[in-house]
C-alpha cells in the first residue's frame, strides 16, 4: 500500500485526528532514528537480511528521521517501502490491513463529521444556528424513536425482557443509523467534489477539510428551536450509548462502534458549537453552558472510553493498537472544542480507567523515600538515580528473596495443594482480565504473597523472610496490597510467551519489579516496553514504572523469567488522599457497570 508521512504533534489545532507517533516499524520493529539497544522481531530481522542489501540499518539510521504510515489502515508504519516489503511478504499486514481500515472506519466518520462541522462554524456570520445531522429526522420517524424507546425501557425495567428490549431500541434508533450513514455519505461526496474541482484548478494546497455545504446546511431557526435541538442531542447521545454498551456486550461489536461515533459526533457538534455563543456573563446562555459542560464531559468521557475497551478487547494485537487513535482523538477533541469537554487522558499512551490527581508538591509523602526531583516520578519509567531508598534495600537482599523464591518452586513439585496460578484465571479479583493480553500457547502464572489470593497461614512456610522484609522495608505495598488496590506476587513467564501491549487500571500506583531469574542476554530477547522505550530486566536490580502506560513483554528465549512485582502507592500522591481515590476509582468502576444495566428514559 503508498504511504504519507506523519508526526505526532501536542500543539493546539482546530481538527481531529488520528494518531500517527508511531515509534517503531511494523516490518523491522527498529524506531525511526536509533538502531542499537531495541527489540527486533526475529523473524523480520531474517527477512531484512535477505531483502534489504541495498538499504543497510546504516543507511537507514542516517536516512529516517520518521516513520511513513499506510493510507489504507492508518496503523502500519516503515522506514522504507523495503520494510514494507518485509511486512507484507510475512503476509501479516497482507492478512491485517483490510481488517485494520474497516476497524478503523468509525473514527474516520467521526472525523469527518467534526471537520464539516468546523467549515460551519468558521463561515457563520451570526447566530443563525447550524443545522445538525439529526435534525433532518422525520417529525414522525422521532415521535416512533420516542414511543418505542419508552415502551422496551418498561419492558427491559418492568419486565426483565432484555433481549426483546434491545431489539426494541435498535428498531427505535434505525432512522437514525440511516441518516448517519446518509450524512457521512454526503460528506464523502463533498469531499471527492472538492478534489476533483482542487485538482482542476491545480490547488497546490492539501486541505483535508471538507469545506462544501450539503443539504444539511445553515437554516434560519430561533433560539427556541436550537435549545429543542440540543436538549434532543443529548438524549439521543445518552440513548446511542446505551445501546452501544448492549451491542458490545451481545458481541455485535461493528454495530456498538457506529453507535459511538453517532454518540461522540452529537456531543462535540455541541461542543464546537459553544465556540460561537456569547461570552457575556450576564447572559443566560453562560448558565446553560455550565449545565451542558456538565452532562457532556462525563457522557464523552464515556463514550470514548468504551470506543477505546473496543478496540483493547480485540484478539488480534494490530487491531488493539486502534486504542491510540482513539485517546489521541479523545485528548485533541478536549483541547479544540471549547470549555464543554474536559478530557481526564492526556497521553494516548496513557488510557488506565481511572486517573488519579497526582501533586508534584506532595514532598512531605517522599522526602524519607527519595530526594529525586517530583517530575522524574512522573515519567513512565523512573530512571534508576530517582529511585527510593527502598529499591536499594530490595537488591541488597535479593538473594534472601530469591532463596525462598527457589524453595516454593521446590515445594510446588511435591505439594498438591499448588499456589502458582494463571495470571487473570479469575481465582482472585484483580486482574481477572489480564489472561486476554496472554499470547497464544503462552503461560503466565503468579504466587500471591500479598492481596487477594494470599496465604492466610501466617509467615511461618510461606516465605516468611520476603514477607517480613517488605513489611519492613515496603509498607506502601502492604498497605495498597491490603486494601484491595495491589498485590505482592512472584510473576513467572513461560519461554516463548509474549504479554500483549495494554494498560494498566489506574495511576494512583507505580509498579516494581525486582529481577530473580532473567534470561542470559545471548539467550535472546527478554524486554518489556514501557510506552516507547525497551529495557531489559537485571538480575538483582529493581525496575520502577508506571503501569497505567501502554506495556508488553516479549520472553523469546527458552529460558522462564520470574521478578518480584510489587504494587505500591503512587509516591505523589498525597496521603490524606491514597483511600479518596482509591474509594472514587472503585466507584467509577461499579458506576460504569451499573450505567450498562438502566436505559435512559
Amino acid at each position: 500500500r503508498p504511504m504519507s508521512s506523519s508526526s505526532y504533534t501536542h500543539s493546539i489545532k482546530p481538527a481531529l485526528t488520528l494518531y500517527s507517533d508511531w515509534h517503531f516499524c511494523s516490518g523491522c520493529g527498529l524506531p525511526p532514528t536509533s538502531i542499537a539497544g531495541n527489540t527486533i522481531d526475529k523473524d523480520a530481522k531474517t527477512e531484512i537480511e535477505l531483502l534489504s542489501k541495498a538499504v543497510t540499518n546504516q543507511q537507514r539510521h542516517k536516512s529516517t528521521k520518521k516513520l511513513s504510515i499506510c493510507r489504507r489502515c492508518k496503523t502500519a508504519a516503515y522506514h522504507n517501502s523495503e520494510c514494507q516489503k518485509v511486512h507484507w511478504k510475512r503476509g501479516l499486514h497482507r492478512n491485517e490491513c483490510k481488517k485494520l481500515a474497516q476497524a478503523i472506519q468509525p473514527l474516520q466518520d467521526i472525523i469527518a463529521s467534526f471537520e464539516k462541522q468546523k467549515q460551519r462554524g468558521t463561515l457563520q456570520s451570526n447566530r443563525r444556528r447550524q443545522r445538525r445531522w439529526w435534525d433532518c429526522l422525520d417529525p414522525q420517524d422521532a415521535m416512533d424513536f420516542n414511543r418505542l424507546w419508552k415502551e422496551n425501557s418498561v419492558r427491559w425495567n418492568e419486565h426483565g425482557e432484555y433481549l426483546e428490549a434491545m431489539e426494541g431500541f435498535q428498531r427505535a434508533l434505525g432512522p437514525i443509523g440511516k441518516i448517519w450513514k446518509d450524512h457521512i455519505t454526503i460528506i464523502t461526496n463533498d469531499s471527492q467534489s472538492e478534489e476533483i474541482q482542487d485538482e482542476k484548478d491545480k490547488n497546490d494546497n492539501d486541505d483535508s477539510g471538507l469545506n462544501s455545504f450539503s443539504s444539511l446546511s445553515v437554516q434560519d431557526n430561533g433560539d427556541n428551536d436550537d435549545n429543542s435541538s440540543s436538549s434532543f442531542g443529548i438524549q439521543l447521545a445518552q440513548k446511542l450509548l446505551f445501546c452501544a454498551y448492549c451491542e458490545a456486550d451481545g458481541g455485535q461489536i461493528q454495530s456498538s462502534r457506529s453507535r459511538l461515533a453517532q454518540c461522540i459526533s452529537i456531543l462535540l457538534e455541541h461542543c464546537y458549537s459553544s465556540l460561537f455563543s456569547p461570552s457575556d456573563p450576564k447572559d443566560k446562555e453562560l448558565q446553560r453552558q455550565r449545565q451542558l459542560q456538565n452532562t457532556i464531559t462525563p457522557l464523552l468521557n464515556d463514550a470514548w472510553m468504551e470506543l477505546v475497551l473496543s478496540y483493547e478487547e480485540e484478539k488480534s494485537p494490530q487491531v488493539r493498537k486502534i486504542a491510540r487513535h482513539v485517546a489521541h482523538m479523545a485528548i485533541q477533541s478536549s483541547r479544540n472544542t471549547g470549555s464543554l469537554y474536559r478530557c481526564e487522558l492526556k497521553d494516548p499512551l496513557q488510557r488506565p480507567g481511572y486517573m488519579a490527581t497526582l501533586d508534584a508538591t506532595c514532598n512531605g509523602d517522599r522526602k524519607k523515600q527519595s530526594s529525586s526531583p517530583p517530575l522524574m516520578m512522573l515519567q513512565p519509567c523512573i530512571p534508576p538515580k530517582a529511585h527510593p531508598s527502598w529499591c536499594k534495600f530490595l537488591e541488597l537482599h535479593w538473594k534472601t528473596i530469591a532463596n525462598e523464591l527457589q524453595a516454593l518452586i521446590t515445594a510446588g513439585k511435591t505439594s498438591s495443594k499448588q499456589r502458582w496460578a494463571a495470571v487473570g484465571c479469575g481465582d482472585r479479583g484483580s486482574g481477572g482480565d489480564d489472561h486476554r493480553v496472554v499470547s497464544a500457547g503462552g503461560k503466565w502464572t503468579e504466587y500471591v504473597l500479598f492481596g487477594t489470593g494470599a496465604s492466610e497461614n501466617g509467615d511461618n512456610n510461606d516465605a516468611p523472610l520476603t514477607k517480613r522484609l517488605l513489611r519492613n522495608c515496603i509498607p506502601d505495598a502492604i498497605s495498597l496490597a491490603e486494601s484491595g488496590g495491589g498485590e505482592v506476587i512472584f510473576s513467572k513467564l513461560a519461554p516463548r510467551t509474549r504479554i500483549e501491549a495494554h494498560c494498566g487500571p489506574t495511576n494512583l500506583r507505580l509498579t516494581a519489579h525486582l529481577g530473580l531469574v532473567i534470561p542470559a542476554e545471548e539467550a535472546g530477547e527478554c524486554n518489556i516496553r514501557i510506552k516507547n522505550e525497551w529495557h531489559r530486566w537485571e538480575t538483582g536490580k529493581v525496575m520502577l514504572f508506571d503501569d497505567s502506560y501502554e506495556h508488553e513483554i516479549r520472553n523469546d528465549t527458552d529460558q522462564i523469567r520470574i521478578v518480584l512485582l510489587l504494587r505500591l502507592w503512587h509516591p505523589l500522591l498525597c496521603h490524606d488522599r491514597r483511600q479518596k481515590e482509591l474509594m472514587e476509582a472503585r466507584r467509577r468502576k461499579e458506576l460504569s457497570v451499573n450505567k450498562r444495566y438502566h436505559p435512559p428514559e
